[in-house]
């Protein structure tokens, strides 16, 4: 007999102990607990194992990696487990709905099914977590061959038993409670700081008081600094522009050789029309921001304490606002006098509330006719959809990555969803959630491709200085550092490694690597040190990298400079960018991951199972055996993807904007597309 754990505590213990009590001292063999997640070396945790030792048990962590442990179907647990909690948190949402007469009146109210999509979106994040564990403990049975096994796992608040005794039918599961939400030295479920002030009866009055607190600070702050410069810009007295409200979602810069923000917008074009405001969305320091260079272009950064000062300066009785503050009361009365069950969910729908009031104030006093975001999990993102019916704001969305499915975290409702193509609006469409009205623009950052050739010459031109007469880029992705991901360092590791191997062995073959972020640079990891000194040695090494979290230098900069690009199958975002820039691109799929994409893949010579299979082709492919002629070409399929690929995808998504932005009431859109002429540059 085997108990997996999710985690080492004290409930889960008990629950072992409560299991085996019947022969606790008379058993001839102990019973081994396997805990999932990571053992710390605190005491207390040494302290537990040492009376669970003496009643028994051996407890002992788990080795796993969720990005190679696989599931009888042959499945890797990660993506599954994506999978997975995505309809998870469809179907509790639907269930927590179906309960409560006051959410589902609360959902009908607003419409656009916004409020279920966000009690989903608030599920799925937690859920993913949960789902990892119970499929892991699954797939260890599996890989174990354990006839009969158990697991213990903390309660989760928003998953009926029933949906996660799905994930691990050939366990036995057994839930516990514990008032300690933070398990085994990981803080992977509560990642959220409120998660534990969720469950509490009075969680919307503690939401409402810290949220009231932290207002007067701002408050104070701008009256002892008299306001600022950002506020200075919003004079009532001035004329007022119709406005653009987006979300940063990227640094904010009018360089369009990187990926910054608003990617949509090239000085060439002149002045936009409309004022653009930036609404801050993450604590994240960024590059340096060129504040006058925006503020001549009628861009406007605002954080969170300048929208909320602004709000408050301009603060009226609208209508919308009026019912907002009367349904978030009623939430909080609820979760104080109604079911229990429902206090959390009733947490996050005052949350989205009362950030719902506040842009309300902000948009109406601004001129907002627009609202724009490509990251639909964020709470603006819903809030602005509560309210966009009421101000006669237009809501868009738009596609940022060679998405192969849309969970609750990217589902939306906006009026328009921008997209690269045909191929992706089923992505967008399901459980009761979809856009508007689709509008085809090709890959989004396409516009920019010509703006970084000069400097991928540059690259070329260095390396074939060095001796390199063919050079591979390499793009990495989802890279993670616990046992939960789906990419380990190990893996990621042993691929730059097999690269570097290739430039040492062979004097004319250069390399070009462009990482998804910083800290996953080569030089950060140490069993590359030798052979990365070694690579750089010769001069036929490159690594592209710019930003200070995301690195924003683009995979086409990257792809232009080489002869054939290196992608991953998960993401394959930046494979894709390589293709459509015109440059040979392969995908690795060493985890046998299957997408909706797959049947296109293979209609071209571009998935290979591993790096080694990848590098074995590229040898067959210079040597000139036929069969590897087409190695890397997606022209067969590519269409698929962008029917465009004339580089004017930000200019129609320019030209779209200004049309919404700038229209009178309900004037219609005219949504068809703008005759733009390719950028030859």
């Amino acid at each position: 007999m085997i108990i997996y754990c999710d985690c080492l505590t004290i409930g889960a213990c008990a629950k072992a102990i409560q299991l085996c009590w019947r022969n606790l001292f008379s058993r001839e063999k102990v019973v081994k607990i396997q805990v999932l997640d990571p053992l710390p070396d605190r005491g207390w945790s040494a302290f537990l194992r040492i009376i669970m030792r003496c009643l028994g048990f051996r407890v002992e962590e788990a080795e796993f990696f969720a990005g190679s442990l696989r599931m009888a179907d042959g499945q890797v647990v990660f993506p599954t487990a994506l999978s997975k909690s995505g309809d998870l948190a469809f179907r509790a949402a639907e269930r927590a709905l179906a309960r409560s007469r006051f959410l589902a009146r609360l959902n009908h109210k607003w419409g656009r099914n916004v409020i279920f999509k966000y009690i989903s979106r608030s599920i799925q994040m937690p859920g993913l977590q949960v789902a990892l564990r119970f499929m892991g403990a699954e797939a260890l049975r599996q890989t174990n061959r354990t006839k009969e096994g158990f697991l213990i796992a903390q309660r989760h608040f928003a998953l009926d038993s029933d949906l996660l005794r799905a994930l691990s039918p050939g366990l036995k599961v057994y839930f516990y409670r514990s008032w300690l939400y933070q398990c085994s030295g990981a803080t992977f479920i509560s990642s959220d700081s409120y998660e534990f002030l969720k469950q509490k009866r009075a969680c919307v009055l503690f939401l409402l008081l810290f949220l009231k607190l932290r207002e007067m600070k701002w408050s104070l702050e701008a009256l002892m600094r008299r306001g600022s410069k950002v506020q200075a810009s919003f004079n009532i007295s001035e004329p007022r522009l119709p406005s653009l409200l987006v979300l940063q979602e990227d640094d904010l810069s009018l360089d369009r050789s990187y990926r910054t923000q608003p990617h949509w917008f090239f000085p060439e074009d002149g002045k936009p029309p409309f004022r653009t405001l930036v609404l801050q969305t993450s604590s994240l320091e960024g590059l340096p921001v060129d504040n006058e260079a925006l503020k001549a272009q009628g861009i406007v950064p605002l954080s969170k304490k300048d929208l909320y000062i602004l709000s408050r300066r301009f603060w009226s009785s609208y209508p919308v606002q009026q019912r907002l503050r009367r349904d978030f009361w009623k939430c909080a009365v609820r979760s104080i006098l109604g079911p229990s069950g429902e206090v959390r969910v009733l947490f996050e729908v005052a949350r989205l509330l009362y950030t719902a009031k506040v842009l309300a104030g902000f948009c109406e006093q601004s001129h907002v006719r627009a609202f724009m975001t490509c990251e639909n999990y964020m709470v603006e993102a819903d809030a602005v959809q509560l309210i966009a019916k009421s101000l006669h704001i237009t809501t868009l969305s738009y596609q940022y990555s060679n998405a192969g499915k849309a969970g609750p975290v990217m589902k939306t409702a906006a009026d328009i969803m921008l997209t690269f193509s045909p191929l992706y609006h089923r992505l967008w469409i399901g459980d009761g959630i979809r856009p508007g009205r689709f509008t085809d623009i090709g890959y989004v950052f396409d516009a920019s491709f010509g703006h970084v050739r000069r400097r991928a010459r540059g690259h070329r031109r260095l390396l074939e200085k060095a001796g390199a007469q063919f050079v591979i880029c390499y793009f990495d992705e989802s890279v993670l550092r616990d046992k939960y991901g789906l990419i380990s360092d190990k893996d990621h590791c042993a691929e730059i490694l097999a690269l570097l191997q290739v430039v040492l062995e062979d004097p004319s073959v250069g390399l070009v690597v462009k990482t998804q972020f910083r800290s996953n640079s080569p030089q950060n990891f140490a069993e590359i040190t030798a052979l990365l000194a070694a690579a750089k040695a010769t001069g036929r090494y490159l690594e592209l990298v710019y930003g200070t979290h995301r690195n924003i230098v683009f995979p086409a900069e990257a792809a232009l400079s080489a002869d054939i690009a290196i992608g991953h199958a998960v993401g394959a975002t930046a494979a894709l960018e390589a293709a459509l820039a015109g440059v040979r691109s392969i995908l690795l799929n060493p985890y046998g991951m299957k997408g909706e994409n797959d049947t296109l893949y293979a209609q071209a010579d571009i998935v290979y199972p591993s790096m080694m299979a990848a590098l074995g082709a590229i040898r067959s492919f210079r040597s000139g055996t036929p069969e590897y002629v087409r190695l890397g070409d997606w022209s067969p399929i590519i269409g698929h993807f962008d029917p465009f690929r004339d580089g004017c995808a930000g200019h129609r998504m320019r030209a779209l904007l200004e049309q919404v932005v700038m229209r009178e009431g309900t004037e219609p859109l005219d949504l068809q597309h703008q005759p733009w002429e390719k950028d030859d540059q």
